[in-house]
């Protein structure tokens, strides 16, 4: 599945590696997500919640 993901993450100008302290994420598994892994819907609204954005920017 496509999503915005990363795009989104580095308009805010976080790494990955904060995006998965923030998140409490595996840095391999926001990776994976980040290049079109399946995620589940309450990984997305952990993400838009570290991002402070909304779940519908990262699809």
């Amino acid at each position: 599945m496509k999503n915005n993901v990363k795009k989104v993450r580095q308009q805010k100008g976080k790494s990955l590696y904060w995006l998965a302290n923030s998140t409490g994420l595996a840095y391999r598994n926001l990776w994976d997500v980040e290049h079109g892994a399946d995620v589940k819907l309450s990984t997305l609204y952990r993400i838009a919640e570290a991002l402070q954005c909304k779940v519908t920017d990262l699809i």
